[in-house]
């Protein structure tokens, strides 16, 4: 799952030129990520370039299933009724 505000239709466009990282959790040591190359998109059919905030997302298929391990884990997307201020850059946490 990709959301790119404002951008999700460019990046998707040019989707055979991308790979997804996973597993990268420092920018320090690269030991625990897997680079898999995108082969499929699907651009959410309400996506529109006026609003950047609604359906502003995509799902990647890629070339080849992940293993799922410490480092790398599913998300999981909110309800619909989920409030999120906009310019809100993550759903993570921060461990504090």
């Amino acid at each position: 799952v990709v959301g790119a505000p404002g951008g999700v239709k460019s990046c998707v466009f040019d989707r055979l030129r991308y790979s997804v990282k996973m597993g990268d959790r420092s920018v320090y040591n690269e030991n625990t990520s897997v680079v898999v190359p995108v082969r499929r998109a699907f651009v959410h059919p309400k996506f529109s370039t006026v609003t950047t905030i609604q359906n502003d997302l995509a799902l990647l298929q890629l070339h080849h299933p992940v293993n799922f391990t410490s480092n790398i884990q599913p998300i999981c997307i909110p309800q619909e009724n989920f409030q999120v201020e906009a310019r809100t850059r993550f759903w993570g946490s921060l461990g504090l």
